[in-house]
């Protein structure tokens, strides 16, 4: 009986510690012995701004260019309001700060640049940790039988994204990335879809016509190449679209972004 109730005393303790790390509760305080030096609430001190500066360097590990364009001080400060507002529930500390953009949109709705570079940023880390998928060569196309292309489907590698934009966050991106000067945050007039997924073991993004940002919606919604055609008629006359759907296909396949075909 004895060793139940230190268990359970044991196990309130850890929950008041955590508690206290997270989200500062103070109930802990009274279990901890403290000095006229070193009081407990110092001591307390030491795991709670650890635990917020470890998540903070994790969100700065993540999205690099977000923290070089607001400043290492105003980031530290957004990811503090984050850790309040967000706390981590993966087990794994890279998920944590998929709802950055959220807040951003909130506090800085008169910069929707950050909000978005940060959107940018998490989906180029997701396509380089994604998951594997070997690619189909161009023979997969090659033997297929005439009379199978119709209903043709296509998988596509797990890292491959569509991210439509209305500001010029991607352009941010690579100025940034590349130590080069920064162009004005702007809005765009129409918005902007890009392509990002990985290839090999190089993340690779580009930005998309409005063709191919239809087809590539529809082919990973397990769109057939019949289906396929039919969309690409609102772009181009009827007579040429089995060429612009089959080239669209190979480019697709030379960039390893087709993993099955069925």
């Amino acid at each position: 009986m004895s060793a139940e109730i230190d268990s359970r005393a044991l196990a309130d303790l850890q929950r008041d510690f955590q508690r206290h790390v997270m989200h500062g509760h103070e109930r802990i305080v009274d279990a901890v012995e403290g000095t006229e030096r070193v009081p407990a609430t110092l001591r307390l001190a030491v795991y709670s701004d650890a635990y917020r500066l470890r998540l903070t360097e994790a969100l700065a590990s993540t999205l690099p260019r977000l923290q070089q364009l607001m400043g290492k001080e105003p980031f530290a400060t957004l990811a503090n309001q984050y850790i309040d507002l967000s706390p981590s529930t993966y087990p794994s500390i890279r998920w944590f700060g998929d709802r950055v953009p959220v807040l951003l949109r909130r506090s800085f709705p008169e910069q929707p640049w950050l909000a978005e570079l940060a959107e940018w940023e998490w989906a180029i880390a997701a396509a380089f940790d994604g998951a594997d998928a070997a690619p189909v060569g161009i023979e997969a196309l090659a033997t297929v039988p005439p009379e199978r292309w119709p209903e043709l489907r296509f998988q596509f590698h797990p890292t491959v994204q569509c991210l439509q934009v209305r500001t010029n966050a991607p352009v941010l991106f690579k100025a940034l990335s590349a130590d080069a000067p920064l162009p004005e945050c702007v809005s765009l007039s129409e918005p902007q879809s890009w392509l990002i997924w990985r290839e090999q073991l190089k993340t690779q993004y580009r930005s998309l016509a409005a063709d191919e940002a239809a087809a590539l919606t529809l082919m990973r919604a397990d769109g057939t190449f019949e289906t396929l055609c039919d969309t690409l008629c609102t772009w181009h006359e009827a007579d040429t679209v089995p060429a612009q759907a089959a080239g669209m296909l190979k480019r697709w396949v030379v960039e390893q972004m087709i993993v099955g075909v069925s």
